[in-house]
């Protein structure tokens, strides 16, 4: 009798854990991309990739990749937002050459953005900003 529970429970706990590597990483999300823009020192081309994230508190390393290919790592901090984004979106700042550099990455339902590099379109500046939808 004690066996069978001994086994019972070992079954129970191999399954919650297939069942957590199932469920997948509550830090990732989809980017997507209709023109190229800078992220850290990488310029990505158009597309739509994954974003993952990695850390505790606000400061983190966001994981920009296409498939298993990693196309950019860089650190960003996670900033709460007063209520639930209404989609998943990105916010980028156009230097004065007119390239762009991705600034910000939020997602549906996720009351917080990802801020890169420093400028945040929470915290608009004098420059130029412009903000896509993935």
């Amino acid at each position: 009798m004690k066996n069978s529970k001994k086994i019972s429970g070992v079954l129970a706990l191999s399954l919650l854990a297939v069942a957590s590597a199932f469920a997948g990483n509550s830090n990732t999300g989809k980017l997507k991309v209709p023109v190229a823009v800078t992220v850290g020192d990488k310029q990505i081309p158009a597309g739509e990739y994954q974003v993952g994230w990695t850390g505790t508190g606000s400061a983190v390393e966001v994981t920009i990749s296409s498939g298993k290919e990693t196309i950019a790592k860089v650190p960003a901090q996670v900033l709460p937002l007063n209520k639930p984004s209404t989609g998943n979106g990105y916010g980028t700042f156009t230097a004065q050459d007119g390239s762009l550099s991705l600034t910000d990455i939020f997602f549906d339902g996720k009351k917080f953005e990802l801020s890169i590099g420093g400028v945040s379109a929470a915290a608009p500046a004098a420059s130029a900003k412009a903000q896509g939808s993935n």
